[in-house]
């Protein structure tokens, strides 16, 4: 049987009802699963979180824009715009395509081949703060 993490939450949500300290909670989770169990600080979020009233398995949604912001369609936005000006600087892809200055540089410098087709392999995005 797989442990999962709504597994070891379930298990947290127990121990909690029966009165068991996040101390003890945790030191559990160590003997049977080693370094595969959850941080003690993560047993004490839930530990908290259940204490308060909380039934739910699950995370709450957090507001703000989900991590995974860069998809097929911003991409193709990106490279267009690239392709469109080579000299343009990652400020205006950033402000063009609605992203994060370091998303759209992370996604540049490490993400984005030089050598595809209509691209000139010296480019170098144009940084300015």
């Amino acid at each position: 049987m797989e442990f999962t993490k709504e597994n070891m939450r379930f298990y947290i949500f127990m121990r909690c009802k029966l009165g068991d300290s996040a101390k003890l909670i945790h030191e559990t989770l160590q003997t049977v699963f080693g370094d595969c169990a959850c941080s003690y600080q993560i047993v004490c979020r839930w530990v908290k979180e259940f204490n308060e009233g909380k039934e739910s398995l699950s995370h709450c949604p957090r507001p703000g824009r989900p991590k995974s912001c860069v998809n097929e369609q911003t991409i193709a936005s990106i490279k267009k715009d690239i392709d469109e000006d080579p000299h343009i600087s990652v400020r205006e892809l950033s402000d063009t395509n609605g992203l994060s200055y370091g998303t759209v540089y992370t996604f540049i410098t490490e993400h984005h081949s030089p050598y595809e087709k209509g691209m000139c392999p010296m480019y170098t995005p144009f940084v300015n703060g």
